[in-house]
């Protein structure tokens, strides 16, 4: 059983912590592989000083897009090269994830496993760690 009153309060006390519910300060993103209830995921997004998901995988990702979360960063670089596919195929899902590369061969992996699939006006977000 979870207690959502005491979910609610840490959340509170976490955004009064990290400055994230005051107009200048930077909001928080939420680790899914921190918080595996999908329900939970949204109900913090709903509060002030709280914004986007770091996703665990591009599937997963993929699927939280679906729910409708729109601000999703894979946490770590994928070689899941279906999943590249899909995300390029999927305008929705390409608007709403970021992936996360650590290097220019994931660039290569991106661009080999979306070859065909995407082109100018079709970008896939990347963000360099």
């Amino acid at each position: 059983m979870l207690d959502l009153e005491a979910f609610d309060a840490n959340a509170e006390d976490l955004a009064t912590r990290a400055g994230a519910s005051r107009e200048q300060g930077l909001p928080i993103r939420v680790a899914s592989k921190s918080l595996r209830v999908r329900g939970l995921l949204e109900r913090v997004l709903k509060r002030p000083g709280f914004a986007g998901v770091l996703a665990y995988t591009l599937r997963e990702a993929m699927w939280l897009s679906s729910c409708g979360i729109k601000d999703l960063v894979v946490a770590y670089p994928t070689a899941d090269r279906e999943a590249i596919a899909s995300l390029a195929r999927d305008d929705r899902a390409r608007s709403h994830i970021t992936l996360m590369v650590d290097e220019t061969a994931q660039l290569d992996l991106i661009l080999d496993a979306t070859r065909g699939l995407i082109g100018p006006g079709r970008p896939i977000r990347v963000a360099c760690c």
